[in-house]
């Protein structure tokens, strides 16, 4: 089978962002299906460089095509704008030079990439698959970054491509909510969350030593986050919770990670003259295991949201994937996933010490830390195994393009 796969931000091999899409792209052609990716030259967590790339697994191969496409995503709204639309535009007009493909999936946000390619499905009477992955209009709203008349040319966008969507992919249980209150039938929404991959976390022995030597962690009780640092994600409340465990030197607080709000919480942590967080770039998904195996304890928090359970991160898979504790400030699925399993601490979101209390809880009850954290590891291998999950994106994908969607039920690994 031959898949078009329109994703701006495909992340290239070991770059920062997420790795499920390059990994289902290879499974897929393990599967022997043929792969012509379309995504831009940058990668949007640093802005580094994509390749062009062409390989083969088995008898199936992979294409990624790079556009070149407007940077300075995290200027502002507008410099974002201004690169999905240009994007989306190029991409349209690219899908035209390639072979007409069996099934056409895309990947938003950003919406205007998965306008680009519910157009050419149509164009082509091809059978299209949408996944989303955050929920625009409806999160630029809930911000206040876009007042309601700038929301409405978004959300006529949205409901185009959900109604012209053949299937949808929801990559949380939260999204898929959503879905279903805007009237999208539930036989048309596939729930594929990010999965467990057992083998990214199968580390030597002296991985933890490793790490522990090479970041200076010593005898420390070491908290770390991994992931983006934005508005969403409230870094500054990680800060915060920095400040109020000053009395505690055998505790520190370690952050890996990129984002429009780095720059103001390590200003932050300067004005507060913290000694006790340390500011980290962001590292390639593949490094990400060793360093969560040196630390102690996963950290994470979210912004207080009408929309908080829409999320469902990496880090969350990531943490429990390393058998670490989580601390947690936060509402929505994710905490609610941590206390039903007690995989962790969670307190509400914003409450920089109650988060501090919870790493204190965790650093002075050693074995309560270990249990918790192996708690959480049954539970992502047992339900959230990556092989199942692309599994039954692969059968739905080829389902698709068979002709026989229509008698393909939907799959919901949460139900």
């Amino acid at each position: 089978m031959h898949i078009l796969y329109i994703h701006q931000f495909f992340a290239g091999p070991d770059a920062p962002g997420p790795a499920q899409p390059r990994k289902l792209v290879d499974y897929l052609a393990a599967r022997g299906h043929h792969i012509d990716v379309v995504a831009c030259d940058f990668n949007a967590y640093n802005e580094q460089d994509e390749p062009v790339e062409e390989r083969t697994l088995g008898v199936g191969s992979i294409r990624v095509h790079r556009l070149k496409t407007p940077r300075g995503i995290r200027k502002s709204l507008m410099a974002r704008l201004n690169s999905y639309g240009r994007f989306a535009f190029s991409a349209n007009r690219y899908a035209r030079s390639l072979a007409t493909p069996d099934v056409i999936m895309s990947s938003i946000q950003p919406l205007f990439g998965g306008y680009a390619a519910y157009r050419n499905a149509k164009r082509l009477k091809c059978p299209f698959l949408l996944e989303i992955r955050d929920l625009w209009p409806d999160a630029l709203l809930v911000r206040g970054s876009i007042v309601k008349w700038q929301a409405a040319p978004l959300q006529w966008m949205a409901h185009q491509i959900y109604q012209g969507a053949d299937r949808i992919v929801s990559l949380t249980p939260g999204i898929k909510t959503e879905l279903l209150k805007k009237q999208i039938p539930a036989e048309k929404i596939d729930l594929f969350p990010n999965g467990y991959e057992s083998a990214a976390f199968a580390l030597p022995a002296e991985a933890r030593t490793e790490t522990r030597e090479q970041y200076g962690w010593n005898d420390q009780f070491v908290a770390v986050y991994t992931g983006t640092h934005t508005e969403v994600t409230a870094i500054d409340v990680i800060v915060r919770a920095a400040e109020a465990l000053q009395h505690r030197p055998d505790i520190r607080v370690d952050l890996f990670g990129s984002g429009q709000s780095k720059v103001s919480c390590v200003a932050l942590a300067r004005s507060l003259n913290l000694s006790n967080i340390h500011f980290h770039d962001a590292v390639s998904k593949s490094v990400v295991p060793s360093i969560i195996a040196g630390a102690d304890a996963g950290i994470m928090t979210l912004f207080k949201s009408p929309l908080a359970h829409i999320y469902f991160e990496n880090k969350l898979i990531d943490y429990m994937g390393s058998r670490k504790p989580i601390a947690a400030a936060m509402e929505g699925v994710q905490a609610d996933i941590i206390r039903k399993n007690e995989a962790g601490v969670v307190v509400g979101s914003g409450d920089a010490e109650g988060l501090a209390n919870a790493i204190v809880d965790l650093a002075d009850a050693p074995e309560t830390a270990r249990a918790m954290g192996g708690r959480g590891h049954d539970w992502v291998s047992n339900e959230l195994r990556q092989e199942a999950v692309f599994e039954h994106y692969a059968l739905t994908l080829e389902r698709l393009g068979d002709g026989s969607i229509a008698q393909h039920p939907t799959w919901d690994p949460f139900e």
